[in-house]
């Protein structure tokens, strides 16, 4: 890059560096479904290498028929995952978009494959929930979807990356709400069952929890897990072969929260009379099995509008600046005296 600092970085460059036509690296930013993926990949690399920057007019020469939305989940198996993106496929029909809809696993690698699918694809706009939960996770597609002026809309998992609008949770305030209702039912010994220790959104939960909860209980132990059931099951089995149940469990999510109940049914500890269950999002037909625990819910239905509109209005305005909007969660205040 140092040897065209003091010059303007042209296509030509960008051509030459990837040993292709002018023709073809042109293409690659106005009609990138018509570049091989490899060839496509190696424009962009030699561009993000010489510093290349897409003009207003190049930017304007993509393709935008497509009328399609790519939509990128971690986790198609959690409830929170799957509802939105069936809602988000609803709102975007309402609005004259098709979704492509891909489950990333929760692994890196498929996530950047799925990426480089929907870039072949000509989609609109993405719409990504990363696997990372660490708010400077930077992936080189990042680069690859502003040059080729592809709008990425983040839900949920939050990163710092100035070119993307996104619509998140407030998590600091799930845990404060959560909290505060603890400290209504006078509950004295908290376990919270957390996501991984360096994740945004477990530290913002349990943040909240902790300063809702200091001074009013007697103790308050904090289990890192994953977002997951499986791991969730593993901590909370650990923990009752040690220690005696405390009066409420806090799951972190919904899979956590599942993970709990898993371990409670292993030890004989009964969710009516031995102990209590607050879970942040809901646990999904928990009723249908005569459970109704308190927790904090998400208008799924509002999220998906939310980010449909603004990945259609970046997608149809190129004028349109990267937005965020915070979306608050939902006390379900059900007691466990009238829950269970």
């Amino acid at each position: 890059m140092a040897d065209h600092k003091s010059q303007k970085v042209t296509l030509e460059n960008v051509a030459a560096l990837a040993n292709v036509s002018k023709i073809t690296a042109s293409r690659a930013f106005s009609q990138p479904d018509k570049v091989h993926p490899e060839t496509l990949k190696r424009i962009l690399e030699a561009a993000d290498k010489i510093g290349y920057v897409v003009n207003t007019v190049a930017r304007s020469l993509r393709a935008k028929s497509s009328k399609t939305i790519g939509i990128v989940t971690p986790d198609m198996g959690n409830p929170f995952f799957g509802g939105l993106a069936k809602l988000m496929t609803q709102e975007a029909y309402h609005v004259g978009y098709d979704t492509l809809v891909f489950d990333s696993y929760e692994s890196k690698e498929n996530e950047a494959r799925i990426i480089e699918k929907l870039i072949g694809y000509n989609v609109d706009a993405i719409i990504l929930s990363v696997v990372s939960s660490d708010r400077f996770y930077k992936p080189a597609y990042f680069r690859q979807l502003e040059l080729l002026n592809i709008p990425v809309i983040l839900v949920d998992r939050e990163v710092d990356i100035k070119q993307c609008s996104g619509v998140y949770i407030d998590n600091l305030d799930c845990g404060l709400q959560a909290g505060r209702f603890l400290q209504s039912q006078g509950a004295k010994k908290v376990v919270i069952v957390s996501g991984p220790e360096d994740s945004n959104v477990a530290r913002d939960r349990v943040t909240g929890l902790n300063a809702a909860l200091q001074g009013s209980v007697d103790k308050v132990d904090i289990l890192y897990a994953d977002f997951l059931m499986d791991e969730a099951y593993k901590v909370t089995d650990n923990y009752l072969q040690h220690h005696k149940a405390p009066d409420y469990f806090v799951g972190c999510n919904n899979q956590i929260s599942l993970g709990i109940i898993k371990a409670c049914i292993k030890h004989q500890i009964s969710l009516r009379d031995d102990v209590a269950l607050f879970s942040i999002d809901e646990v999904s037909y928990s009723s249908i099995y005569g459970f109704n625990f308190p927790c904090i819910s998400h208008d799924l239905q509002e999220i998906a509008w939310q980010v449909i509109n603004m990945a259609v209005r970046r997608a149809s305005d190129d004028t349109a600046k990267p937005a965020k909007v915070i979306v608050r969660g939902k006390l379900t205040a059900i007691s466990p005296e009238r829950a269970l």
